[in-house]
């Protein structure tokens, strides 16, 4: 059933010339709590509601936003829109998604975990209580705690369009995180962990404090290797912070302008044949997923590269038309006050089938990167980079001793063009996923 704010708009346009509109409203309850010392430090709540409009008439496009939600706030946007529209520059490209074919039988996610709602206030945060006691107790060594946090929002979300879409969804979030400091001789080394379910019921404080403890412990007694090239094993997180670097390129505005590392290239190979990455909604452990985009196209799972051939970029409708691809259900709705944007939703790369101690054996002497420092400074034009990072030194296909103070340099496609296996210990962070890969060589600066 459509949004009843929505005959306001209808009745408002109309009343005002006409034109085609679509409405986005967004209910929000938001809690956070945050340990520190054995206490919560930290409690905030928030319930928001938030609306976005969009009207195009004659070619032209405008867009309004409110937090109030009543008629009177429904018919100010509506009339700030259309003088919006009315001062902008006409496109052809401007209008409302065509016809999309309905979603597969069974494709909506799992967003909504009923669980969540019969976790109460306390629990939450003894929660985030455990988080800090248990990384502290992990160990002699653990001796801070920077930050022990746990995020839980459910979000109710409708659209509706004058071409008859009508869609609506409600979707659960828990989010757990701790920042480390293990300390030894002087030394001090950091970590995280972090947990994420459609409830608190799903994410275990133990795991997410061991990992963030152990991330910090293995750190400690860190050297600098020698200056050389090496081979390498991205650990997941740092194959996710890669995959981040290029995943602009994946946008067809970016390759309208010109300023993506991949255009012009489809059809190509432009990585390694180890190397598949799509854009998944439909999978739930993915914070970006849904079952309909910010426009109302229905959801689905889109391969962009496959096994290095490049295949698809991602659009919204104005950009769909815009290259000839129609849309690709990719438009993103990234705040309240900005019109909707495309943007990938859970965009990963294919695990393979070689558990990570397979990886470092293949490798036989080398090094994991565990983690890039600046990685988002690479020219996203050119993939380019010089960065820090951290990692752990291979010897004889085994972790020996930590590594940090070094910086490495590359370019995004050639590094991922250099992939020789996709490891089986895929990982979601946030909305961007990834196993473990066996890069071949990188280029490394230490002493």
């Amino acid at each position: 059933m459509s949004d009843s704010r929505f005959g306001v708009v209808l009745r408002e346009v109309d009343r005002r010339g006409g034109g085609e509109a679509e409405l986005h409203v967004a209910r929000t309850r938001s809690r956070r709590y945050e340990a520190r010392e054995g206490r919560l430090d930290t409690i905030a709540f928030s319930d928001t509601l938030a609306l976005g409009l969009r009207v195009f008439r004659g070619g032209r496009m405008g867009f309004s936003y409110g937090f109030l939600g009543d008629d009177a706030d429904v018919a100010r946007m509506v009339e700030e829109a259309l003088f919006c529209a009315g001062s902008s520059d006409p496109d052809g490209a401007y209008g409302l998604p065509d016809a999309a074919r309905p979603s597969a039988p069974g494709a909506d996610p799992a967003l909504y975990d009923p669980a969540c709602e019969s976790v109460t206030e306390e629990e939450k945060g003894d929660f985030a209580r455990s988080l800090e006691a248990m990384v502290l107790a992990r160990d002699p060594r653990m001796k801070r705690v920077r930050t022990a946090a746990l995020h839980d929002t459910v979000t109710e979300i409708s659209l509706s369009n004058s071409r008859g879409v009508s869609c609506e969804r409600r979707e659960s979030r828990a989010f757990a995180h701790v920042e480390t400091v293990a300390e030894e001789g002087g030394e001090g080394q950091t970590g995280c962990g972090f947990g994420f379910a459609r409830s608190l019921r799903g994410i275990s404080a133990a795991s997410v404090a061991g990992e963030g403890a152990d991330r910090a412990l293995r750190m400690l007694g860190a050297v600098r290797p020698k200056s050389g090239s090496y081979r390498a094993v991205l650990e997941n997180g740092a194959a996710a912070e890669l995959l981040e670097v290029l995943a602009p390129s994946f946008l067809a505005p970016q390759v309208a302008k010109g300023k993506s590392m991949l255009a012009g290239k489809t059809g190509l190979l432009v990585v390694s044949g180890a190397v598949s990455v799509a854009d998944d909604p439909l999978d739930p452990e993915g914070s970006g997923a849904e079952p309909f985009d910010g426009e109302g196209t229905p959801a689905r799972r889109r391969e962009v590269i496959s096994a290095g051939t490049l295949r698809a970029f991602l659009a919204d409708a104005f950009w769909g038309r815009k290259i000839g691809t129609g849309t690709t259900g990719s438009c993103r709705r990234l705040g309240a006050k900005q019109p909707p944007a495309v943007g990938p939703s859970n965009l990963c790369i294919s695990p393979g089938d070689r558990s990570l101690p397979a990886l470092l054996e293949a490798a036989g002497d080398g090094i994991l990167i565990t983690e890039f420092l600046g990685l988002h400074t690479a020219d996203p034009v050119s993939g380019d980079f010089s960065v820090g990072a951290s990692g752990m030194r291979i010897a004889e296909g085994a972790l020996a001793e930590p590594l940090h103070g070094f910086a490495v340099s590359g370019n995004v496609i050639d590094l991922l063009g250099k992939v020789e296996r996709a490891g089986s210990d895929f990982r979601w962070f946030g909305n961007v996923g990834a196993p473990s890969l066996l890069a071949g060589r990188i280029a490394v600066g230490g002493d």
